[in-house]
């Protein structure tokens, strides 16, 4: 009875983690083109480095963070093997021909993550706003090709 207890609650919290993971994916995606534009716009337009653009580099990297922590409990599988007993030989073959997705997907966005902390850092020590917005853009956008990469490699 216990061990069906946690079955079921493993069940319901895995869906849970899943559409967490996707919400803060959306917003994520909804910050890094706020951000970009930002930047481009600010070297453009020649513009001081505002508390919106340091709250859009925050924001950024929070996001990321939320996904390193949600993508972990979903990897994980938080420690049981949820689903995986109702698999036929179809959905088993499916697995491991996919199965090396998951830890690229990990490790690309451990250097996205990486890249987009040492771009905060850096912009945030250039004293001239045109430094910031080109340090943001930089390794922002090298944090955002990477992230695409490994979100692109699942269906190629």
């Amino acid at each position: 009875m216990i061990n069906e207890t946690v079955q079921l609650s493993t069940l319901l919290i895995i869906p849970t983690v899943k559409i967490v993971h996707y919400v803060v994916s959306v917003s994520f995606l909804v910050f890094a083109v706020l951000l970009v534009y930002r930047s481009v716009s600010g070297i453009r337009q020649k513009r001081e480095f505002s508390t919106f653009d340091k709250f859009l580099s925050y924001a950024f990297i929070i996001n990321l963070y939320l996904q390193l922590i949600f993508g972990i409990i979903l990897f994980t599988g938080l420690g049981t093997d949820a689903g995986l007993n109702y698999m036929g030989i179809e959905e088993g073959a499916e697995k491991v021909s996919k199965r090396l997705w998951p830890v690229e997907h990990i490790v690309l966005m451990l250097f996205a993550l990486f890249i987009a902390n040492l771009g905060l850092i850096s912009s945030l020590k250039t004293q001239d706003s045109k430094g910031r917005y080109r340090k943001v853009l930089i390794y922002y956008l090298l944090s955002i090709f990477l992230i695409a990469f490994s979100l692109i490699s699942i269906y190629v």
